[in-house]
């Protein structure tokens, strides 16, 4: 299979997120994100996913129906819920592009908390949290995590070695170790996306 580095050379991040899901984004996709996670243990059992996502290059705004942004900080609320309705919700269908695995199978992730949107250093931001609608116990499944779209239009990148990692009430004894996902090529079968197994 082909290097990841190599394939995020030739492809391009959707413009726009949503209309990626819609099915509408066959134009010009441009922008890449990078992500990072922090898994949310109570003990020995995921219950939530804290997720941070950085648009690495020019994200169109004015398909969101906002004229300007702020120079750095938050967005104030009518500007985020613009964000949620226009650019966020519709991602629902993919789950948020965020993969939980036990023992292989999807693990079905609830509706998600604490949507903001902020720019930093000139780039857009979004921060939410998606809690899981049951929790899933390391120790009794064989568990994963990976954030990623299957398709050509969506590049999404882990921010850092340790884009994944492990908050809230998890055990001591709780870890979080990247590999590489072999068992979801993703581009159409010619890339392995990282994941990162979680264990206790």
């Amino acid at each position: 299979m082909l290097n990841l580095s190599v394939i995020r050379r030739l492809v391009r991040f959707a413009a726009l997120a949503a209309l990626v899901v819609s099915g509408a984004a066959a134009a010009h996709p441009h922008v890449w994100i990078r992500y990072t996670a922090h898994v949310q243990m109570q003990s020995k059992a995921v219950i939530a996913i804290a997720e941070t996502w950085r648009f690495s290059e020019g994200f169109p705004v004015q398909l969101v129906g906002i004229d300007t942004l702020p120079d750095n900080g938050p967005l104030d609320a009518k500007q985020t819920a613009i964000f949620r309705e226009q650019a966020f919700s519709s991602l629902a269908g993919a789950q948020y592009f965020t993969r939980l695995y036990a023992d292989g199978e999807a693990q079905p992730l609830g509706d998600p908390t604490g949507f903001r949107v902020s720019i930093d250093h000139g780039k857009l931001v979004y921060t939410f949290t998606l809690p899981l609608k049951k929790p899933v116990d390391v120790t009794s499944h064989k568990v994963s995590l990976g954030i990623w779209d299957e398709s050509f239009f969506v590049d999404y990148e882990p921010d850092g070695a340790n884009a994944i990692s492990i908050d809230g009430r998890a055990a001591s004894t709780c870890t979080a170790k990247p590999f590489q996902d072999h068992a979801h090529p993703i581009f159409n079968g010619i890339v392995v996306p990282q994941a990162t197994a979680l264990s206790c």
